[in-house]
């Protein structure tokens, strides 16, 4: 499998085998399923950082079943919401997208997903997977976060005058508290590919970069950050809830670090890692509800 050869089939894909016919829809352009339309956008960027992360840890030899099968959900989950973020997914509360440019921006998602989906499905498969296409995937999932990135901001844009008196500034805040989601994935893909020495010095220097993101983060949604335009967490509920996220990352924080830092780490300190970051975007995503639900119900919300 070749990186140009998979943008050429990506291209003759768009606007047809990658996705399934539409099916009627009952979903109405609001309020509410605008902001699950912009909750669920986001939530791709965990998922597209999620396979990569799971691919690398099953492929390295860590918890292999357990992970191959955390990859097929997360795989099957993105495709559907793929799906679902243009012909609308009643079961999952999407409408059927008509605006010209998410759509526009939904197909250069396509492009990137068509690419990566190839050796997903090869892994899943029971395929061997190449060194070439591992790497080439690893780049990939990068620029489809990148592309989801987009397609959110497309989206608030787009249909900003649904967001209610939250407005932009409250989405951005959802938004932001569901990109820490995203970084717990990334982070954990990166230990992996460090831990495996998969193009060492950048691996580690990015390692490096996200540990210091994931922590200015987590402490700015607990304690606020002025110069950001970051409040503290509204409610002691929330404040509770996040808390309860980072004292999950804080033992596990030093595995991040050695590895980083270029120290070997065995197999089964890897997959406690893996599993704490897991059990960090459980309680993290319960954060992102929580905050979604509290502006939701401000008067005049």
């Amino acid at each position: 499998m070749r990186l140009l050869a998979y943008a050429a089939m990506a291209a003759s894909l768009w606007g047809g085998a990658t996705i399934l016919p539409a099916a009627a829809q009952s979903i109405e352009v609001n309020e509410e399923s605008v902001n699950r339309q912009l909750d669920l956008a986001g939530r791709q960027r965990m998922l597209a950082q999620r396979m990569a992360k799971q691919f690398c840890y099953a492929r390295s030899g860590v918890e292999v079943m357990e992970n191959v099968d955390e990859l097929r959900k997360a795989h099957d989950l993105f495709a559907r919401t793929h799906r679902g973020l243009v012909h609308g997914d009643d079961e999952q509360g999407l409408f059927e997208e008509g605006d010209a440019s998410v759509v526009a921006t939904w197909g250069d998602v396509d492009m990137i997903w068509a690419m990566a989906d190839r050796t997903y499905a090869d892994m899943l498969s029971g395929e061997v997977v190449s060194p070439e296409d591992f790497g080439n995937t690893m780049k990939l999932s990068s620029e489809l976060v990148s592309r989801a990135n987009d397609l959110v901001s497309q989206i608030r844009t787009v249909y900003g005058e649904h967001m209610g008196d939250v407005g932009h500034g409250g989405a951005l805040l959802v938004d932001l508290y569901g990109r820490q989601r995203m970084l717990s994935q990334k982070l954990s893909k990166e230990v992996c590919l460090a831990a495996y020495r998969h193009d060492v010095d950048a691996t580690r220097a990015e390692l490096d970069a996200t540990i210091k993101v994931f922590d200015n983060s987590i402490n700015a949604f607990i304690d606020g950050l002025a110069i950001a335009g970051i409040p503290q967490a509204p409610t002691p509920e929330i404040e509770a809830q996040l808390r309860l996220a980072r004292d999950i990352w804080v033992p596990v924080r030093p595995t991040a670090v050695s590895v980083a830092r270029g120290r070997a780490t065995s197999l089964s300190e890897l997959g406690a890692f893996n599993r704490e970051m897991d059990r960090f975007l459980v309680e993290m995503n319960k954060a992102v509800g929580m905050l979604a639900s509290h502006q939701s119900a401000q008067p005049g919300a």
